[in-house]
C-alpha cells in the first residue's frame, strides 16, 4: 500500500436475506479504500440484525490493483471475523476460500488464514480495516438490535 492517507469511500447499506436460524434480516456494508486517486481495496461487512455480538460479522476484503488495466489476478480476498472482545470490536483473519466472496471473480485468490498471518499482506490488510474502523461512520449499526 502507499504511504498516502487512506481514505474510506462508503458506499452501499443492503439487506442481503434472512438468517437461516431465526429468520432476522442479513445485511452488508460496502466500501472502498483508496490512496489519492488509487483504489486500494473494496470491502463487504456482512451481519445479522440482533446477533452482533452473540455471533461474530464477517468482513471480506479484496485487496491490490483495480483500475481499467487491472484483471481479477491482481487482486485477493480476504476475509476476517469480527467479535466484541472487552468492549471493543476485534478482527481474525479467517479463511476466505470457504466464504462467498471466493466465487465472486473479483479476485484471483481468495487466501487462507495462513497465506496472510505474518506476511507483508497483513500488514496492508490491517492498515485498510484500521481506515475502515476509523472512517465509515456507519459501523456502529451491527450494534443494532433491530
Amino acid at each position: 500500500m502507499s504511504d498516502e492517507a487512506l481514505i474510506v469511500e462508503p458506499d452501499a447499506l443492503l439487506t442481503s436475506g434472512v438468517c437461516e436460524c431465526c429468520g432476522r434480516l442479513s445485511r452488508t456494508l460496502t466500501g472502498y479504500v483508496h490512496a489519492g486517486d488509487a483504489t486500494l481495496a473494496a470491502y463487504w461487512l456482512h451481519w445479522t440484525v440482533g446477533h452482533f455480538p452473540d455471533l461474530n460479522a464477517n468482513m471480506d476484503i479484496v485487496i491490490g490493483r483495480w483500475g481499467e488495466s487491472s484483471t481479477a489476478d491482481d487482486r485477493v480476498a480476504v476475509s476476517l471475523g469480527i467479535a466484541l472482545v472487552d468492549g471493543r470490536e476485534s478482527y481474525r483473519v479467517i479463511d476466505a476460500a470457504s466464504r462467498s466472496i471466493a466465487e465472486s471473480g473479483l479476485a484471483g485468490a481468495a487466501l487462507q488464514r495462513d497465506a496472510v498471518i505474518g506476511t507483508p499482506l497483513a500488514a496492508q490488510v490491517f492498515a485498510a480495516i484500521d481506515a475502515i474502523h476509523l472512517q465509515d461512520k456507519r459501523l456502529p449499526i451491527i450494534m443494532a438490535p433491530e
